[in-house]
């Protein structure tokens, strides 16, 4: 709590000196020195562009004089300028450089404004269409990852866990789920809007063709929720700026029952700007799986051995549409809506053998357990925007969103008796059906607003308001053998309501002193939650209020070197089945029950981060510290009636101490290599049923991705990923490692273009996990599918851009007279 209140006080006193700041005192410019300053914005779509280079040449010998780096509004100054004759250069990699000649300085002209730079994409003319350079599929930004998902060829026909599966800070384990720097706990937004779905569930809906970039944010300001210990996965979709009608859409197949298409629509008119879209997805992915189960009991010791396949898949579809509607110059309101199904099926065949030493019992049987969870989901997004000014610096944004979802979750399992080899004899095991049904309503209310505070500060402050309301029941069913039929379990079945408010206002501050950037944060959160279950007495509620403190740092050096340094401290909130105290019956050897009294995980995260750039080329390192309290633990217990029995607890303290080096290299214009090398130790301290679980653990990951370009047109892809072995409270995990080719051929002067793609090359994506305690010991070992072929084809719609000359060499130049162009 002393970093906490030492972070809160210098937040303070940073504000307090905003606001007490005395006018600016007029001073007098030195009789040889000047100014220059000016925006660089994307020429196609005028978004601002941070970290563009901007540097001043002397024309008789081409010599560099100084320069500096655009923030993140675009904006860059550069002062203590000698008289005289000079020009200037705008770039930023994957576009054209830009050439101000003429840029006179003398004692009449001190402060030059070169007004708003536009860049615009390097391209090459191949008829009437033009090539858009490549840009790289990772860039680095002050407090984000940002990868650009059309430059990962293996992903297409996939979703966004495919594009994440070759992502620096992020691993997707062999069922697509998703953890942030070995974290499950991170919040997905959708061009920065939270989403319905939640985690990889979200991700694995979202086919990668109509997503633009992955923003990876592991240190996020204090405008941002403060939920997920690792961070937030903004997702930002394709949005066509071309005035008219364009489009695009996109079709895959894959071996064994893998169809995935979609479509992507836009019309966009001086006043308005309409958009559509619609994707639908059925695909099943096979797998086997086997384990092995020992339980101490006594004198005895009880064994479980099974072996089957295990597969699962994946359908639904999902229709979003719109319009932004442009009022006036400076406002701006967008209305938006998504409404989709989905569905996802889990199970398999499994032959068990269970026997105990001494020998006294043995059974062999057959279990089908086979899952279906399905449901709709439904948001709306009414945003209004208005601008106080041409440079939109100053402006005000509200935002109102409601979301429902929907969903049932069936799961059927029969256990029947068998010989020895396997063949069926008469008789159940066990025979069950369960149903849990959620009913979720979601409303979010934001408001916030940005001044500019002189030539480089910025001030924001909001408010924000969540109201989470969930139902959920859970149906148990046995089979009764005279009836015929299932019967209700009473012993098993429940249902509970959940509430949850959230109030939080925020602010930052953010100001720039020559190449030193800083950005204070203080977020405020009171949280009001309960849970009334039927069958507990009263609900359990909790009350309380946090604070949120974040920092960001960073210096920038001419050379192209920057130094970044953050922290923030964030929360990672248990869900409803964790809550939820009454049991779950997996399977007639595991039962699992939640905990309603559960505090939230709190997380102290800091980073330190260097980058240089070489060119087209960059490599950088990070380093990071994580801490985590109120660890939520799943705690597995073997009862006396041989049961396991999982519960969560708040139990233990975990500390993460790692570093991360990341490049992005443009050997030649043909070859690129993108890679990253991910080391830290992990510790969890604590203990679980009175036995102490420190454990520890050195993790590691790499990755790898090649670009190998045959010509214009074609080019192929291949991506390699490694995970090291891990500890968890109770067990271990298992390395593995897996590759992806790709081969990409556009058709039809670029508007057709086929992707070829041979997922798990070698067969190697299999995973192992154990798990131990005193009285019993636990293998699981699972396999995917593996040399997954798909096809995709990609049609664009109107998809031409105007062609934009050079002087040749991919550099535009004009004259500055006047302070314009």
């Amino acid at each position: 709590m002393n970093i906490q209140k030492t972070l809160i006080i210098l937040f303070l006193f940073a504000h307090l000196a905003v606001v007490a700041q005395p006018p600016e005192a007029t001073t007098t410019q030195p009789s040889n020195k000047a100014t220059i300053k000016g925006q660089i914005i994307d020429a196609d779509t005028k978004q601002h562009m941070e970290y563009a280079n901007i540097s001043l040449f002397n024309p008789q010998d081409s010599s560099l004089v100084t320069g500096s780096i655009t923030d993140v509004q675009g904006e860059f100054v550069i002062r203590k300028i000698n008289f005289g004759t000079y020009y200037a250069e705008a770039n930023f990699i994957g576009f054209n450089k830009l050439r101000i000649n003429n840029i006179r300085i003398n004692s009449s002209n001190r402060e030059i404004d070169l007004g708003v730079i536009e860049l615009q994409p390097s391209t090459q003319e191949i008829g009437t269409v033009n090539v858009v350079a490549d840009r790289s599929r990772v860039e680095y930004k002050i407090d984000k990852k940002v990868v650009n998902v059309s430059q990962d060829i293996n992903a297409a026909g996939g979703t966004a866990v495919d594009v994440l599966e070759n992502t620096p800070s992020v691993e997707v384990d062999i069922e697509g789920n998703v953890s942030l720097r070995g974290s499950s706990s991170f919040t997905v937004l959708i061009d920065g809007k939270p989403s319905v779905l939640e985690g990889s569930d979200a991700l694995r809906q979202l086919p990668a063709s109509v997503i633009e970039n992955i923003e990876i944010i592991t240190n996020p300001s204090a405008k941002y929720d403060p939920d997920g210990m690792a961070g937030i996965i903004n997702i930002v979709m394709k949005k066509n700026v071309l005035s008219g009608f364009n489009g695009i859409i996109n079709a895959m197949v894959g071996t064994r029952d893998k169809y995935r298409t979609d479509l992507t629509l836009n019309y966009k008119t001086r006043k308005s700007n309409l958009f559509f879209g619609a994707d639908f997805n059925d695909e099943t992915f096979y797998g086997s799986g086997n384990s092995y189960r020992e339980t101490y009991l006594t004198d005895t010791t009880r064994y479980l051995i099974s072996d089957g396949n295990r597969d699962f898949g994946r359908s639904g579809h999902r229709f979003k549409g719109g319009v932004d509607l442009y009022l006036t110059d400076l406002s701006t309101l967008t209305l938006s809506g998504t409404y989709g199904e989905y569905g996802r099926k889990r199970g398999g065949t499994s032959r068990l053998h269970e026997y105990t030493v001494p020998a006294n019992e043995e059974i062999f049987s057959i279990e089908d357990e086979n899952s279906k969870r399905e449901g709709t989901y439904v948001s709306t997004n009414i945003n209004f925007q208005q601008k106080f000014d041409e440079s939109g610096k100053h402006k005000l944004d509200a935002l109102f969103y409601y979301s429902n979802s929907v969903g049932d979750d069936y799961e059927y399992e029969d256990e029947f008796y068998t010989d020895s080899n396997y063949q069926r004899t008469e008789g159940y095991l066990a025979r069950i059906k369960t149903l849990e049904e959620e009913d979720e309503d979601e409303y979010r209310i934001e408001l916030d607003y940005t001044r500019p505070v002189g030539d480089d500060g910025r001030f924001e402050a909001g408010f924000q308001s969540r109201i989470d309301r969930e139902y959920e029941s859970y149906s148990f069913n046995d089979w009764d053998n005279d009836l015929n039929d299932y019967v209700d379990n009473p012993e098993f079945s429940s249902s509970q309501n959940f509430k949850r408010d959230i109030v939080a206002g925020y602010s930052t501050f953010a100001n720039k002193v020559g190449s030193f950037s800083y950005q204070l944060g203080l977020r405020g959160e009171y949280t009001n939650r309960s849970i009334a279950h039927e069958k507990a007495e009263r609900p359990a509620e909790i009350n309380r209020f946090d604070l949120f403190p974040t920092l960001h740092f960073s210096y920038e050096f001419l050379n192209r070197l920057q130094l970044m340094t953050s922290y923030s401290r964030r929360i990672d909130r248990p869900n409803g089945r964790d809550l939820d105290p009454f049991p779950n019956y997996y399977n007639r050897y595991t039962i699992r029950y939640g905990n309603p009294e559960l505090e939230p995980e709190y997380t102290d995260s800091y980073e330190l981060g260097i980058m240089k750039n070489y060119g087209k080329s960059f490599i950088s390192l990070e380093g990071f510290y994580r801490v985590t309290n109120n660890l939520i633990t799943q705690v597995t217990e073997l009862g006396d009636d041989g049961i396991f029995y999982i519960n969560t607890e708040n139990l233990n303290n975990d500390y993460s101490l790692g570093s991360e080096i990341m490049g992005n290299l443009n050997i030649k214009d043909w070859l690129i290599f993108n890679g990253s090398f991910s080391l830290y130790r992990y510790r969890i301290e604590g203990e679980v049923l009175g036995e102490s679980i420190d454990r520890k653990s050195t993790n590691y990951t790499g990755r790898l991705n090649t670009t190998v370009k045959l010509n214009p047109n074609s080019r192929i892809q291949m991506t390699g990923y490694y995970r090291g072995p891990s500890v968890s409270a109770q067990g271990d995990r298992s390395d593995f490692f897996f590759t992806n080719l790709s081969y990409r051929q556009d058709l039809l002067k670029k508007k057709l273009t086929a992707t070829l793609s041979l997922r798990d090359v070698f067969g190697t994506m299999k995973f192992e996990r154990t798990s131990s305690g005193v009285d019993f010991s636990d293998r699981f070992k699972r396999e995917r599918e593996s040399q997954v072929v798909t096809l995709t084809l990609s049609y664009k719609l109107n998809n031409f851009k105007l062609d934009r000359g050079s002087n040749g060499n991919g550099v535009r130049e004009m004259d500055f007279d006047d302070g314009g162009f």
